[in-house]
């Protein structure tokens, strides 16, 4: 489809795309994606709820970004990550080329969260070996511009792949070789496993490994994609969830085993994370 919006020159294409029900309650989609060449006169704008996200990746040239209340510079290379849900703006700054797609549905919402913590809320950053995320983008596009036919499960595997792209992209720290942080955060997961039956607090592991609480905390959360404390609970109702299975001890033995402090807030704990008591999970089948 040929574009007539102001500043978009010859060459570029779009394709619109409505959902439906079942990909709103379920999946992942896509409601409009591009590919535009333009000159300094395109220009964005919008203060309402757009009712999608978008991402966008300059191939070319310059363009101002405006999103929650900050402004930035996307250069070539650069991807660019929008809550349309909120007030923002794009414009080229001179020429510019750029892919884009506006999407929504399943968890978006958490993973633009989630991706914002990464950048420190920056929404326009650079993806370090980012080919697969840039092929995928080109990929989604391709499909609407030569009519290929793809599903809606398809769509929103595509969509999932581009995201879940730039997720393990943007904590490539230690699938990129930084092997101190690998060895610190192996350190960190043996001392916990150590002292799982004792009051573990997260300063006790980050003095273990020799870093304060909250560089600790985030260099953890960034690796294991939880906190300390959320990891050390998870890991203790696993080692409970085998006591359960292969034991014959009682509860009240098995959370002060695992490191909980009484059997009520192990049955609590337990129960709000498996939707089942310990008894009942103890009886029920493989």
């Amino acid at each position: 489809m040929i574009c007539q919006e102001p500043g978009v020159l010859p060459g570029s294409d779009f394709y619109f795309y409505t959902p439906s029900a079942l990909a709103k309650e379920r999946l992942f989609y896509f409601t409009s994606v591009g590919h535009f060449l333009c000159e300094a006169e395109y220009r964005i704008e919008r203060q309402v709820d757009y009712k999608n996200y978008m991402l966008l990746f300059v191939k070319k040239g310059k363009m101002m970004i405006t999103s929650e209340g900050k402004k930035s510079i996307a250069k070539e290379g650069d991807m660019v990550f929008l809550n349309c849900h909120r007030p923002h703006a794009y414009r080229a700054v001179g020429y510019a080329e750029f892919q884009w797609v506006h999407f929504d549905g399943a968890n978006t919402r958490q993973f633009y969260h989630d991706i914002m913590e990464s950048t420190g809320g920056r929404q326009v950053f650079r993806l370090d070996n980012g080919e697969t995320v840039q092929k995928k983008l080109k990929e989604i596009i391709s499909n609407c511009r030569y009519g290929r036919f793809c599903s809606e499960f398809d769509d929103s595997l595509n969509i999932y792949q581009l995201i879940i792209g730039i997720s393990k992209n943007m904590q490539g720290s230690l699938q990129n070789g930084n092997e101190n942080v690998e060895l610190m955060i192996e350190e960190a997961l043996l001392f916990i496993a150590d002292n799982l039956n004792s009051d573990l607090s997260v300063e006790m592991i980050a003095d273990h490994v020799g870093l304060s609480e909250s560089h600790f905390s985030r260099k953890f959360r960034k690796a294991m994609n939880s906190s300390p404390k959320e990891y050390v609970i998870r890991k203790r109702l696993n080692e409970a969830k085998c006591l359960l299975k292969t034991t014959s001890l009682a509860v009240k033995e098995i959370a002060f085993l695992v490191g909980f402090n009484s059997e009520s807030h192990f049955c609590n704990t337990f129960t709000a994370q498996n939707g089942l008591s310990p008894k009942k999970f103890r009886e029920f089948p493989l």
